[in-house]
């Protein structure tokens, strides 16, 4: 099984190339703030992985008592492709958590993982039985921010990850781990400043340009990843699109990454590693172990 964790850990101890100097002094800048990062939890050979405990998860702050409950947002999530669940099943949430919780806390989080019960407690609300292909004991969890009345998707450490489908564009952030057939690149900050506003860094964490490094300007056109020729980053892979993503600058937005060319999508799609809590907008595609999830609000 693929261990992203390891991956992480060795690209941030390992000194990248010499051919560009600046970008060798921007990854030894950042090399100590990116071993401090939490990273990727997968599954080890002889080892239990450590269940996220309740005491060290941030719950979300109770919702305005005077508010009723039926009067924030609701969100469904639809099986749309699973190795274990029917495709089609609906879970559906209202800010308290997940309706029909095997937990039944009622404490506005839901945690999904592939085991009910551990140490005699129930630790999820709702069970998908892919241990064996990717999906953690514990492997994410799903809050309601009354604040903001958003719901917000965080993965949990365990497992191989949550990743959410890029959509029409998403504004790149430094750390930030894509992903896209057997690759994951990992976005970084060429200078001093971890802000993603002058140089980026791409660097491959696995897959068959794993290790190599490409440094961008903003002044650079429209960066095309895939297959094709005039790709700045090409792959000999049949996993991959003719023109997987691509990477642009924007002088308001910052640095973007978009699936596909910026017309046509790609056919298996580009991945965000969701290591922090991402916002569940409408019709966000995410996926865990082997299943993928799909979003609707009321």
């Amino acid at each position: 099984m693929f261990n992203l964790k390891v991956l992480m850990r060795c690209c941030c101890e390992n000194s990248a190339a010499e051919e560009d100097k600046q970008v060798k002094s921007a990854k030894n800048s950042k090399r100590e703030s990116i071993q401090a990062k939490p990273h990727i939890a997968t599954n080890l050979q002889n080892a239990e992985p450590k269940l996220i405990e309740e005491s060290i998860v941030i719950a979300a702050p109770l919702p305005n008592q005077e508010k009723n409950i039926v009067e924030y947002p609701r969100l469904r999530l639809k099986i749309i492709e699973s190795s274990v669940i029917p495709v089609g099943t609906i879970l559906k949430f209202n800010a308290t958590g997940l309706e029909g919780s095997k937990r039944n806390k009622n404490d506005y989080k839901t945690f999904i993982g592939s085991q009910l019960v551990d140490n005699g407690e129930i630790i999820n609300d709702y069970v998908i039985d892919e241990e064996s292909q990717g999906m953690g004991k514990q492997h994410l969890l799903i809050k309601f921010n009354p604040t903001s009345s958003k719901y917000l998707i965080s993965d949990l450490g365990d497992g191989t990850g949550t990743f959410i489908k890029v959509g029409s564009e998403l504004i790149l952030k430094d750390g930030f781990i894509i992903s896209f057939g057997t690759s994951h690149m990992k976005i970084m900050s060429a200078g001093s400043s971890n802000l993603l506003d002058k140089k980026i860094v791409v660097k491959f964490l696995e897959g068959p340009k794993i290790n190599e490094d490409f440094c961008f300007q903003p002044s650079d056109d429209v960066i095309l990843i895939g297959r094709m020729a005039d790709c700045r980053i090409r792959f000999d892979d049949s996993n991959l699109s003719r023109y997987q993503c691509n990477i642009s600058y924007h002088q308001e937005k910052g640095w973007l990454l978009k699936d596909g060319n910026g017309e046509k999508k790609s056919t298996n799609g580009t991945w965000l590693y969701v290591e922090n809590e991402f916002e569940i907008y409408e019709l966000l595609i995410f996926k865990a172990g082997k299943t993928l999830f799909e979003s609707y609000l009321e």
